[in-house]
This record gives structure tokens, sequence and C-alpha cells, in this order.
């Protein structure tokens, strides 16, 4: 399974180590300047052409943010320009379709927001479509079947994307419905997981997450122990988003059993590092999410309800 790791802040020195380690990145239009920053960096360092790199369109930031939607034609000259200086050395170069997003934040949603944000997402899709190459069109949990129809009457590479405001169990239910009735040639990428529940549970081609930076925000390192990931927070503060358990509550065989495999990663990957540097602990959230989903089998889906 594929994970596109989501980030925008980061320096050369981290881009090279990462590279290590995964060859699939997003970055948002939202922070162009950084999608500008890892095409000088892929090129100047002869990475590109073994990089996967996915170009989000920034809809939903720009949405929470509360300023008006970009339009679609400042998105299309932003994705030609990227074309252009990427100069056809990535491996893979895609963009995310610019959708619209229903209603306005803080403000409840209606069908009619929902059905009108539904015609203009398909509009801006056939509108890049015809003009930039490798658009991904969305299919978002409450659109209407015919819209994935429509879809795959065009391609098969194409987004689903869980909606944010349900709950886990919601969005299981919807892409288990959703994956029993795409084609068998389907690549289907999910957007913007939070939970690794959701991409676990089917058959994803690629993801994307920002789970190894969030995780890292607020201190806790995402740890794969060649079975399973764990959250261990190593954080001299507890917070609400803890989620896991602290790292001094652990035995001392497997505080070992953590420090050694820290320092495999990196000779500077230590527990007090982890502790005090939050950009130590995204790394290091790569390395270990990076290797549990290269590793992965997807499972069964278990629920079987339908939502429709």
């Amino acid at each position: 399974m594929i994970c596109y790791f989501s980030d925008a802040a980061v320096k050369e020195e981290d881009e090279l180590f990462i590279y290590k380690h995964t060859k699939h990145r997003l970055i948002s239009y939202h922070y162009k300047s950084a999608v500008y920053k890892f095409i000088d960096i892929c090129l100047r360092n002869d990475l590109a052409k073994d990089t996967c790199f996915l170009v989000d369109s920034g809809a939903y930031s720009i949405w929470n943010s509360g300023k008006p939607p970009l339009k679609v034609e400042i998105y299309e000259a932003f994705c030609r320009d990227v074309i252009n200086k990427a100069k056809d050395q990535f491996k893979k170069l895609e963009f995310i379709n610019l959708d619209q997003i229903p209603g306005e934040r803080n403000h409840p949603v209606t069908i009619e927001h929902i059905e009108e944000a539904q015609v203009k997402s398909w509009e801006n899709y056939l509108y890049l479509y015809r003009r930039i190459p490798n658009v991904l069109p969305v299919f978002h949990q409450g659109d209407g079947l015919e819209y994935l129809e429509m879809i795959e009457d065009i391609t098969n590479r194409y987004c689903i994307s869980p909606a944010n405001d349900r709950s886990t169990k919601s969005k299981l239910l919807w892409c288990n419905e959703v994956f029993g009735r795409i084609k068998d040639n389907a690549m289907p990428h999910g957007l913007g997981f939070s939970s690794s529940e959701v991409a676990k549970k089917n058959k994803w081609y690629s993801f994307d997450a920002a789970t190894h930076a969030l995780r890292a925000a607020f201190g806790t390192l995402v740890y794969y122990n060649g079975h399973e990931m764990m959250d261990i927070v190593c954080s001299h503060v507890r917070t609400n988003e803890d989620t896991g358990a602290h790292f001094h509550c652990l035995t001392k065989v497997e505080q070992g059993l953590i420090e050694d495999s820290l320092k495999e990663l990196r000779s500077d990957f230590t527990i007090d590092s982890i502790f005090n540097d939050g950009n130590i602990r995204k790394l290091a959230n790569i390395c270990y999410m990076s290797k549990f989903y290269n590793d992965f089998v997807p499972q069964k889906q278990l629920i079987q309800e339908s939502l429709f």
C-alpha cells in the first residue's frame, strides 16, 4: 500500500533523509511556495526520477480559512507552471481536482449546498481534464453515486474522500460500500486519512496522510514494532491529543527496543531528541509509517452493514 506523506515544512537535509524511506509526497497549492521548493530540491539532487509527486488543490484548506474559493483558471495556471518547472523529471506527477466545498465554515450545510458543490466540482474537473494531464477527480462521502459512474467512464485513477466530520465507523461503512461498486481496474487514492483504520481496510492503491506531522506536534512517536503501529507519547506534558502509552510507562525492555530501533534509523535519533525535537519525531514517524505500509497487506473488511 502506498502512503503519500503530506508535508510542506521541510528542510533540504530533511528531504534527502526522507527520500531514503519514501518516494511518495503530497504538497498542497495552499503551500505553493513549498511545492516549488520541493521541485527545486528534487531536481538539484537528482531525486525526481524515482519520486511520485501529488499536488493537492488545497480546496479544503482555503475553505477552512474562510477565504473565497480558488478560481479554476488560477489553479490551471499553477499546474502548468509546476509541469514546466518539473520538466517531465518526476516518475509520476499528478494533480488533484479543484473541488467546491459545500456551504461556509461554521454554517449549516444544506442539500442544496451539496448538490451545487457536486456540479461545480465536476465542471472544474472537466475543465482541467481537457487542459492538464493526470488530474484526479474526487468522489466525496455524500456525493451521488452517479458521480462515481461518471468518473469511472473517464478514468480509473481518482480520489475517494471520506467526510472529515463523520465517525470512523461511518467512514468505514461508506468506503466498504464504495469499494463494492468500483471497477476491478480502479486505482483509488484515499484523501487525507487521519486514522490508519480507514487506510487499513479495503484495497486502496494509495492514500495520503499528515499523521506523521500531527502526532509529532503533540509529542507522539508513531512506532512500528514489525507487527503493528502504536502511539508512544514522548512529551513532558500530557495533552488531550495523547492517544497512546507514555514512554516512561513502558517496561525497560520495551524502552530499550525503541531506543535501539531509533538509532538504526539515524544516529542522532535518541530518546532525548525524540522528547525535545518535534522535527526529529516527525522524521522518525515517516520512517516507521513507511515501513508499516510497505509491509501491510489489506485486511478483509469486517463491517458489512450498508449505508445505502
